[in-house]
């Protein structure tokens, strides 16, 4: 495991303080990675200098193809060692060796910040995380030390990964074959749209695979191992066992141009089989996940109501109030449909903002509410878990206590338990599905450790929930939360607890990818959001909701007792 120890400084480039001012055309070619410096082994170096070079040297090799690196290792193993089998992100400080002359063992101890394995998948490190490397070290035919034993992988530095690896995203099709569901891998810069289109063709995670289509058959591969980009279109040459169906070819034709455009210096994408092209008229069937509609469902003084950024408009006092107890609100992606929860053991839903803002009248006209308004319930249980939507309109929720199931609701109030055994013995917080429904976000708590997973939601391509797959856990460093969502297609973000704290803290969480952590207000209870983490909304115990303004919160309405975009 060696990788990246040290980063080379970059050559400064002087900047021109006089000449005329010229327009640009706009286009920013991508950055350069900057590669670390590799030297090879220096003639009588000590055991210590031998394998603090090897780390050097294994930096530059994400970059090229660890030559240099080898010729630190013993002949033997040069051809045996496997330097992308994991990558060990450490996280901070030097790394200090512990030199065992007797044994001819170097064994360095160090932080851990993350792990990728061999196809780019990350995973956080909790803090406090560490872990060690051993090296045996003997004498070469020349009598020079060379490693003679190692484990396969990498170490690198996080500031020297964060220069040779990039995040890239692989784009799949939803079970219905509508909307692009995304994937994040962490893959070398160097080659990377090589690195992911064979990563693509390989096929999603097995934590995702059911729950997605990809237009690639059982057997494809690239014919050519090298995407080739040049001025801006990366050519891509797959084998003849990648072509499928006609309908296959143009789904695996659009996710390679999603995936590849994504790239740094990448617009276009061909792709050929045997020198033919794979389509002949690239078809866009895929959409990107529903973005929620810039009008939120609200609960206002005990009626229900909507906000639709400058005004607050509530149900006729005909309608009626909010039964006793709801809380929780949710909308759908419709914006027809509300569902909340009453007395923390009973879902139900109200479809009294069918007809929209129009049907609706201002705060200052209303009077008093005429009795209780109509509800459905569609959950009865102990103690239930706030209620959510996706797009296809059902309602999900789960147990708090110990489930062994999460429970989807259809638009016809049809309940199915979706079997969730890996939850026995948790607290469930939240249970929220992604925007383009093939994922699912569960919150919950054992014992007084916060974990968050995403697991897959396997549907007809009707859309019927069928089942939820095994936990992909996501996230580091998280502390107890109120309230939960997704942002965008490849960010959660998680609001906690204030415990008298002069700020909330807000983690804002990459599936596949890393944790920040920001400050909500202190009294923030509920958060909600449109479309990425400079949309989120928080509602405050006051009623008090504030949106992103800079680094801190803005008030933009006050009042209100929840607000709730779709989802």
């Amino acid at each position: 495991m060696g990788a990246v120890a040290a980063v080379a400084l970059a050559a400064c480039a002087a900047v021109p303080t006089s000449g005329p001012v010229s327009e640009g055309t706009g286009e920013v070619e991508g950055a350069e990675p900057v590669v670390p410096f590799a030297e090879g082994p220096q003639m009588d170096a000590s055991v210590n200098a031998i394998v603090s070079g090897f780390i050097q040297a294994t930096a530059a090799g994400f970059a090229s193809d660890f030559t240099v690196a080898r010729e630190y290792l013993t002949a033997p193993i040069r051809a045996e060692w496997d330097p992308l089998a994991q990558v060990t992100v450490f996280d901070s400080g030097a790394l200090t060796p512990d030199y065992d002359e007797a044994m001819g063992r170097v064994v360095y101890s160090f932080p851990v910040a993350a792990w990728i394995d061999e196809a780019g998948r990350m995973v956080e490190a909790q803090s406090g995380t560490q872990a060690q490397l051993e090296f045996s070290v003997e004498r070469s035919v020349a009598n020079q030390w060379r490693i003679g034993g190692l484990e396969d992988g990498s170490l690198v530095a996080e500031a020297t990964f964060n220069q040779v690896f990039l995040p890239v995203t692989l784009y799949f099709a939803s079970a219905d074959g509508t909307t692009a569901v995304p994937e994040q891998r962490w893959l070398p810069q160097a080659n990377v749209a090589t690195w992911a289109a064979r990563e693509l063709v390989a096929g999603p995670s097995p934590w995702l695979a059911n729950a997605v289509t990809t237009g690639f058959p059982a057997g494809s591969d690239l014919a050519v191992d090298s995407v080739v980009v040049t001025d801006g279109i990366a050519r891509v040459q797959l084998s003849a066992q990648s072509a499928g169906t006609p309908e296959q070819r143009a789904l695996a034709e659009q996710q390679l141009r999603l995936t590849l455009t994504s790239l740094p210096g990448v617009s276009q994408v061909e792709v050929t089989v045997a020198g033919v092209p794979l389509v002949a008229e690239p078809e866009d069937t895929l959409s990107r996940e529903p973005v929620p509609a810039s009008v939120a469902a609200l609960f206002l003084d005990g009626r229900l109501g909507l906000w639709d950024g400058e005004e607050v408009r509530v149900v006729p006092d005909r309608v009626g109030g909010l039964p006793e107890g709801s809380d929780a609100l949710a909308t759908s992606y419709s914006g027809t449909r509300v569902a909340f929860r009453v007395g923390g053991d009973r879902i139900v839903v109200s479809d009294a903002l069918e007809d929209g803002v129009e049907s609706l009248i201002p705060l200052d006209e209303a009077g008093e509410v005429e009795g209780t308004m109509s509800v459905t319930t569609f959950v009865e249980g102990r103690d239930l878990v706030a209620p959510s939507f996706d797009r296809f309109g059902w309602v999900w929720t789960a147990e708090t206590a110990e489930p062994e199931s999460v429970t989807t609701v259809s638009r016809d109030g049809d309940a199915t338990a979706l079997d969730a055994r890996w939850l026995a013995g948790r607290t469930v917080e939240q249970v929220v599905p992604s925007r383009d429904g093939a994922r699912l976000l569960v919150v919950s708590r054992a014992g007084a450790q916060t974990v968050v997973e995403v697991v897959e939601v396997v549907r007809s391509e009707s859309g019927e929930p069928l089942s939820v797959g095994e936990p992909l856990q996501v996230g580091a460093n998280i502390g107890a939360v109120t309230d939960a969502i997704w942002v965008d297609d490849l960010s959660v973000a998680l609001l906690g607890m204030s415990a008298g704290a002069e700020t909330v803290p807000l983690w804002v969480i990459e599936v596949g990818g890393r944790t920040t952590e920001d400050a909500a207000v202190p009294d923030a209870v509920a958060i909600s959001a449109r479309h990425g983490d400079r949309s989120i909304t928080l509602v405050s115990e006051d009623g008090t909701v504030r949106e992103r303004a800079g680094t801190g919160w803005s008030t933009i309405a006050s009042g209100i007792d929840d607000l709730a975009y779709a989802g």
